[in-house]
């Protein structure tokens, strides 16, 4: 027991508290060495009823005390029982067989059972089940949680004939320690289930990867379930926390007026070698220094499943410029594909140049590089265009009056995107 504390309302004065053998005004303090053990360690508890059900053997058994190990009303199987017609002080450990066979006996004075691991209460006939990190046990002390293990993780039961966890709902695991992700089956079949620490490092920010670690110091408390809570990454083409909805067809509002597309500006500068580029979690396959638009093109419709991107070149037929030539400026325009489209980056370990010099630029967000201004989009990426409604049984919009599918250029086409 540590030591008492209060507030004190004084005028002048002070409080002062003396513990674990402290002396104050010239009297010792005395460290207790008592236990507080669930019915004395000399009973089981019904943990439905909150009783205590004192062991018999050997006999006399034992009896509720008052607290002091004589008969009383605590209910506490604190007192040997004198009452049976055995009578006299207790001889050895309980137990039929002492300690159940799954401990050893302390001997006199205390008669203590000391069980094997796996075992529990005072006569080392239960089993324990497995533990982990408690989900809802109180805080310690300021931003201390999660720091006890305890039985089934605290969101389960106990099974002491088998020791093995009964888990309540959504939780799994031999302690219950787990978060399941949901869906039945898991992920309905159409995602992937994951730690979110491992969600962390997979997720992205304005299509960006965030290459955040969650939970990466094992020993922040705070992230104690990095490895413990699960949920879904969901394929391509399904969303929800459950995986459960198909995906409808995004677009532009064809309301909202004078807005503008994506554009992209990239400068290269290298005589010789490949580069690559990065978007989202991709990369794309290598492209040569000299790639004329049409391959480049192509490698950013297959590599990065950009619809219909428009590329030109400023300046000759090839993506790369010699440092003492005139610079080309690529102006990727994405025309359909809307949204805030975040930077593509470059990969230029493979590019070589006869001057020495190998650098790659790309510009966005407005800024200019070679005369070549990059350029905000403007135009929205929103369910059904927000001119319509998704059914996420099917994965179809149902448009709204005076609204159809549309090319992505706010033009009739075959999108089913009510734009």
């Amino acid at each position: 027991m540590g030591s008492l504390k209060g507030v004190a309302y004084l005028t002048g004065g002070s409080v002062f508290a003396a513990s674990a053998g402290g002396i104050l005004a010239g009297r010792t303090s005395v460290q207790g060495t008592k236990e507080w053990e669930f019915c004395s360690n000399r009973g089981d508890c019904n943990y439905e009823t909150g009783q205590c059900v004192c062991f018999l053997n050997p006999m006399p058994g034992y009896r509720s005390s008052d607290g002091y190990g004589n008969p009383g009303t605590l209910g506490d199987c604190g007192c040997a029982n004198d009452k049976n017609i055995y009578g006299g002080p207790m001889l050895a450990c309980v137990g039929e067989l002492a300690c159940s066979g799954h401990g050893y006996c302390t001997g006199y004075p205390s008669f203590k059972c000391v069980c094997e691991k796996g075992w529990t209460i005072g006569d080392c006939s239960s089993r324990t089940c497995p533990t982990g990190p408690s989900w809802f046990t109180a805080p310690s002390a300021t931003n201390t949680v999660h720091n006890q293990w305890t039985m089934c993780s605290d969101v389960g039961t106990c099974d002491q004939t088998t020791g093995q966890c009964s888990c309540y709902t959504p939780f799994e695991g031999a302690a219950c320690e787990f978060m399941k992700c949901p869906g039945e089956p898991v992920c309905s079949g159409h995602g992937e289930c994951m730690s979110i620490r491992r969600l962390s490092l997979e997720a992205d920010v304005d299509s960006s990867s965030l290459r955040f670690d969650y939970g990466a110091d094992p020993n922040n408390i705070q992230t104690f379930d990095r490895d413990n809570i699960l949920g879904c990454k969901c394929d391509p083409g399904y969303e929800g926390y459950d995986c459960s909805k198909r995906s409808c067809p995004r677009g532009d509002d064809p309301v909202t007026t004078d807005q503008v597309d994506k554009i992209q500006a990239l400068k290269c500068t290298a005589t010789g070698g490949v580069f690559r580029l990065q978007y989202r979690t991709s990369t794309s396959t290598d492209i040569p220094f000299n790639a004329r638009v049409s391959a480049l093109r192509h490698i950013l419709k297959t590599s990065f499943g950009f619809e219909d991107p428009v590329v030109t070149y400023s300046s000759g037929t090839q993506a790369c410029t010699a440092p003492a030539s005139p610079a080309n400026i690529i102006t990727v325009t994405f025309p359909v594909d809307h949204g805030d489209i975040p930077p593509m980056r470059a990969v230029t370990t493979g590019l070589t140049s006869t001057g020495g010099v190998v650098s790659f630029v790309i510009a966005d967000n407005g800024v200019t590089i070679g005369g070549v201004r990059s350029q905000q989009g403007t135009k929205e990426s929103a369910v059904c265009s927000n001119r319509g409604y998704c059914n996420y049984q099917q994965g179809t919009c149902t448009c709204s009056f005076g609204y159809g599918s549309s090319d992505g250029r706010g033009n009739h086409g075959n999108r089913d995107d009510c734009g």
